[in-house]
């Protein structure tokens, strides 16, 4: 008896060659997120034994016969050096995994998209319309015009020109 079930149909996915390029695209690109995430909750994980282990490693325990009131020798330098390291591991892993989780959550692949999302959530654009349908005062635009001279080379029509408007 070999019947072979199709996993896919049954958690709902449809067969692959039916799917447009668009949604096979938007198939990839949210898978990358998510595994952008998990990678980043991986590590987070991993960070956080680690740090672990090094608070339970520095821990004061007495053998039987040791005395409890006199700790051992430690340095402070190699006490600060680890706290540090093992805290930026932990924070920047944790800042990784939330900024990942949130970029996943809203659909955003890059930093360039972040940025085009926020100037649309911040009313950018608006702002930005206005201030290009502006009108533009006469000093402005002899700036203007003499940037472009000079950008286009005609650096000494622009000279000569002032030249003759101070004579």
């Amino acid at each position: 008896m070999s019947s072979t079930y199709d996993f896919g149909k049954m958690f709902g996915r449809g067969d692959p060659s039916k799917k447009t390029d668009a949604v096979l695209k938007y198939n990839e690109r949210r898978f990358y997120q998510m595994a952008t995430f998990y990678g980043f909750t991986i590590a987070t994980y991993i960070a956080s034994k680690i740090a672990y282990r090094g608070v339970i490693k520095r821990r004061y325990n007495p053998t039987f016969y040791q005395h409890n009131h006199v700790p051992p020798k430690f340095s402070f330098y190699k006490d600060a050096m680890v706290a540090v390291t093992h805290s930026s591991l932990l924070a920047t892993s944790s800042m990784c995994m939330i900024v990942s989780g949130a970029f996943w959550y809203c659909d955003i692949s890059n930093l360039k998209e972040f940025t085009y999302r926020m100037k649309i959530f911040l009313g950018g654009y608006e702002a930005e319309k206005a201030l290009k349908n502006m009108p533009e005062d006469e000093e402005t635009k002899q700036i203007t015009d003499s940037l472009d001279s000079i950008l286009n080379g005609n650096i000494l029509d622009e000279f000569v020109e002032e030249t003759k408007e101070t004579k």
